[in-house]
């Protein structure tokens, strides 16, 4: 790899979430010069908090992949390449968007990175969006991924609310993506500790891609990998060398 340049990383939230979810991960990013990290918006949310939801999978992955692609024309200059993470419902996202980027501009990311994520041909159908707001609230608190502090303030909560009803009416359709096809590596990331997601479903996607697959495993639950930078930081500079300096 070029020492002035660097490597682009798309990160795609996990369902209901936005952009914010990887604030974190953006500041560490800032101290690794190899690395430029690029958290994906989803529109009516974070930044594009005046847009419209999108329900649609196929208007939703089109928009993204169109968005994606401008960023990498722009940034160019810049970047040797590229490659995503996606965590959960954003994993199958970040692929649907790959498969359209290769389709469309003939982009293909050096490889992916899937956390936590069941593979669309081992998924079921799901109408989770059917159900009321008093339900919607009650499994994100089942869930533990967001603090009971912020559920308590109405305005946030029912803001959730709508952003899970439009992410889960997404997630109605990946039936769509059963048969889907890409061909870079994946590193599949599983936590030892998560009951939602059965590691074989994570495994499950090596049936959507021709290429290589390696396993990582971090300790804790489904939303553990938001406190393990160090492990993605290693796998996001994969095939790098990581001891020469690029700026």
């Amino acid at each position: 790899m070029s020492v002035d340049k660097k490597r682009v990383v798309y990160a795609f939230p996990h369902l209901g979430a936005g952009a914010a979810v990887y604030n974190a991960w953006s500041k560490y990013a800032q101290e690794q010069p190899q690395l430029l990290f690029k958290a994906i918006e989803i529109p009516g949310r974070g930044a594009l908090g005046g847009e419209a939801h999108i329900q649609e999978l196929d208007e939703l992955v089109n928009k993204l992949a169109d968005a994606l692609h401008l960023h990498y024309v722009s940034a160019q200059d810049q970047c040797q390449d590229w490659v995503t993470f996606g965590h959960s419902f954003g994993g199958v996202i970040s692929m649907a968007v790959n498969q359209l980027l290769e389709r469309k501009y003939g982009m293909r990311p050096t490889f992916s990175i899937i956390s936590a994520s069941p593979a669309p041909c081992v998924q079921e159908q799901e109408n989770l969006h059917l159900l009321s707001d008093e339900a919607i609230l009650e499994k994100i608190r089942r869930d533990k991924g967001t603090p009971e502090a912020v559920l308590n303030q109405p305005l946030i909560a029912n803001r959730l609310i709508k952003q899970l009803r439009s992410d889960y009416t997404v997630k109605s359709q990946f039936g769509a993506l059963k048969h889907m096809r890409v061909k870079q590596p994946l590193t599949l990331i599983t936590a030892s500790k998560d009951f939602d997601v059965p590691e074989r479903d994570v495994f499950a996607w090596q049936e959507h891609s021709t290429g290589k697959t390696k396993h990582v495993e971090v300790a804790g639950d489904h939303f553990a990998i938001y406190d393990n930078w160090d492990v993605v930081e290693r796998e996001m500079l994969q095939g790098l060398v990581s001891e020469q300096p690029v700026c």
